[in-house]
């Protein structure tokens, strides 16, 4: 089935404006779109006439999108800094912990992921006498507005047997897929090949799921290949609107979880992966989640890592700016509560999937889920993180997976634990894992692979090896 000229014509008008928020020049450009007849072809032409727009004289802000001009802009062009030594047990128990915590954070939120504010999850939980949350989510309130998704039963308080299926899980299991098949070295091609082959049709949304239409459609019967070199900015950029939601973000835990202490190649691969849909803001969301997992296998001070993250990123672009206001914010108030009526001042109007927003929530969840004397509360982190709204499965994932590896598999709860029943599923073709502690396992092995097929001299890396035995999963 085509798509419709009316949707064409709203896509390429909603990417004006997101090139004009991103500093573009766009004078004239939707009056000529307005005059474009009802054509494919005419469509088509203008869709690629508005990829590389010039920028504006006056915009303070530099975001390139090419790994190398990324480096550069970095502060003082960092590498890696791990400043503690950690012992391979500790890693293998944190890439568990990092695995565990981002499948329970997801199903945590999974019910309410319907782009409710706080405000709106506060009445549905206070009306059950669940507020603040501490437990799996309720699967009914008497005060609520509407019903939380009926497709996800399953992940709700009384009736979690497992971790349910869902598209932010499957990016883990396709980032743990893509270093097992094509190795630490892994090319934007390789991931591609494998959404191909692997993501069934309707389990991606947003730009990837144009994307995802793009490779398996339109790119591969024009062109019968993948994009290679800077063909990547024309296929990421060809009627998407949405290259800077958060879609990318959700899809950089494996590759943190694969190199602790080594912030600069996480990000490096997180790059890779991201470019596949997202650019500029999209783009470094995903390099800043890698690099802060990276970080906090060597980190327990929240504030700490999410710096770590943010000196991966470009100094002078729009997201580094508004994660170091974030961790301003969050070390200024005391209260969480606070840090996220500010957030919701500033980038509450992107909603849903927006990336400043659920970022900025993400750090607000770290730096208040931490106590006085450097404990990191786990449970608090998963659930501050959901209470705030918002995109609530994916930023509950982002934030339990950062929360698990700075606390470790050892100090989750079991009251999260043992509902699961280490079991999570997944709709990847051909992965019929079912055990997490399995998945884990293959995640702290490749992450063995990885630190050895990267020369140590690469980054500034010191860990040290240690005993890996007398480590057991939870009943």
């Amino acid at each position: 089935m085509l798509i419709p000229y009316s949707e064409l014509r709203k896509t390429c008008s909603n990417r004006i404006s997101m090139l004009e928020t991103q500093g573009h020049e766009i004078l004239g450009l939707q009056e000529k779109l307005d005059q474009i007849p009802d054509s494919y072809d005419a469509l088509l032409e203008f869709g690629n006439s508005i990829i590389d727009v010039p920028m504006r004289g006056d915009f303070p802000y530099h975001e390139p999108n090419h790994l190398e001009e990324i480096r550069e802009e970095r502060p003082l062009n960092r590498e890696d800094e791990a400043t503690l030594y950690i012992n391979e047990m500790e890693i293998r128990d944190k890439i568990y912990g990092g695995v565990y915590g981002k499948m329970l954070g997801c199903i945590l939120g999974k019910p309410l992921e319907m782009g409710w504010t706080l405000k709106d999850i506060r009445s549905y939980l206070e009306g059950v006498d669940a507020w603040p949350l501490r437990d799996f989510v309720p699967a009914y309130s008497p005060s609520q507005v509407s019903p939380v998704r009926r497709d996800c039963m399953e992940s709700t308080k009384g009736f979690v047997t497992h971790v349910q299926a869902d598209d932010d899980l499957n990016y883990m299991v396709l980032g743990l897929k893509v270093l097992e098949q094509y190795g630490a070295a892994f090319r934007t091609q390789d991931m591609a090949s494998l959404w191909k082959e692997n993501i069934p049709y309707g389990w991606n949304w947003g730009p990837e799921h144009t994307r995802y239409c793009l490779l398996t459609n339109l790119w591969w019967n024009h062109y019968n290949s993948l994009p290679v070199g800077k063909e990547w900015d024309q296929f990421v950029a060809l009627f998407n609107d949405g290259e800077e939601l958060i879609g990318a973000m959700i899809r950089g835990d494996s590759f943190g979880l694969v190199n602790p202490g080594r912030m600069a190649l996480a990000a490096d691969m997180a790059w890779r992966d991201g470019r596949l849909t997202h650019a500029k803001t999209g783009l470094y969301a995903e390099m800043w989640v890698a690099a802060s997992l990276a970080a906090a296998f060597h980190e327990q001070d929240p504030v700490k890592v999410v710096q770590a993250g943010i000196n991966q990123l470009p100094r002078h672009s729009r997201y580094a700016a508004c994660m170091r206001e974030a961790l301003e914010w969050s070390i200024e108030e005391k209260d969480w509560h606070k840090v996220y009526d500010r957030i919701d001042q500033k980038w509450g109007y992107l909603g849903f999937n927006g990336t400043f927003n659920e970022s900025c929530s993400v750090v607000n969840s770290l730096v208040h889920g931490v106590d006085s004397y450097g404990h990191v509360d786990f449970e608090k982190i998963i659930c501050t993180q959901v209470m705030q709204g918002w995109d609530c499965d994916s930023a509950g994932a982002t934030a339990g997976c950062l929360a698990g590896v700075m606390a470790g598999y050892r100090n989750i709860p079991d009251k999260w634990l043992k509902p699961v029943n280490d079991t999570f599923y997944t709709t990847v073709a051909g992965e019929k894992e079912t055990r997490i502690s399995a998945f884990a396992e293959r995640m702290y092995q490749m992450s063995r692979i990885v630190r050895a097929s990267v020369p140590k001299d690469a980054v500034r890396e010191r860990s040290v090896q240690g005993d890996t035995q007398n480590f057991t999963v939870k009943a």
